[in-house]
């Protein structure tokens, strides 16, 4: 799998698509994790900028991810500029139970070293099914906190990279 950065304005509709397809899947479980109105093309844009915008490609379009430099929402004490954060990784649902998860994550820590960051760092919906994804691939959890109307488990992965 690879990472392919967003490169036009039109991306912001095929991330936001993708993104609400998830939003339905979820919600035909009874798993709600977004609500619409936060993956809408103008939330994205207000939460995220396009260079943070990645396309995971397996031959073909598969997901979407954002990817930041710095999370002061979510993680504040960080004031070292040594971490990836990953935000709305999110999977085609069609392509569901196909690994493209964790070659998803492979991707990303990839990425991570190759920019020299130290660390991989993710906040995500307090729910064991999500916990057990990130701790199967090797990302430790710090902490469970409550961020505004979020209760979020925060992980972390040391990508063994020294800068």
């Amino acid at each position: 799998m690879k990472l392919e950065k967003a490169n036009s304005e039109q991306d912001w509709e095929k991330a936001s698509s993708l993104l609400s397809q998830v939003v339905d899947r979820l919600n035909g479980l009874d798993r709600t994790l977004w609500a619409k109105d936060q993956v809408s093309v103008a939330s994205v844009q207000q939460s995220y900028r396009l260079d943070e915008l990645n396309f995971l490609i397996e031959t073909t379009f598969v997901g979407v991810v954002f990817l930041q430099k710095s999370d002061p929402l979510f993680w504040p004490e960080m004031t070292e500029h040594d971490s990836l954060y990953i935000h709305k990784l999110a999977i085609d649902p069609v392509r569901a139970g196909e690994q493209l998860g964790q070659k998803a994550l492979t991707a990303i820590i990839d990425q991570a070293k190759i920019r020299g960051f130290s660390w991989v760092r993710l906040d995500c919906d307090d729910r064991p099914e999500l916990h057990r994804f990130y701790q199967n691939y090797g990302f430790e959890m710090l902490d469970i906190k409550d961020v505004g109307e979020f209760r979020v488990a925060r992980y972390q992965l040391l990508t063994n990279t020294i800068k």
